[in-house]
């Protein structure tokens, strides 16, 4: 194990929630605060899971306003 991966903190081996029938702004916020979680350059298992949330969450949220919703958040 190269001591990078060693150095980082422990993560936690839960997966993100699925994708709930939520309103836009609930999913708006848990969008930030993953986005938030992000550690670029790190590629573990939870960043992978993390992003993989974010496109989920993103990709609802195209389906539910359409691509030409013009809401810069």
């Amino acid at each position: 194990m190269p001591w990078a991966d060693r150095s980082q903190p422990a993560e936690r081996d839960d997966d993100p929630p699925p994708t709930p029938t939520a309103p836009i702004e609930q999913l708006l916020a848990e969008r930030r605060t993953l986005i938030a979680q992000v550690r670029r350059g790190v590629h573990s298992q939870r960043q992978r899971r993390i992003i993989k949330r974010i496109a989920a969450i993103t990709t609802a949220i195209l389906a539910t306003r359409g691509p030409d919703h013009d809401d810069h958040r």
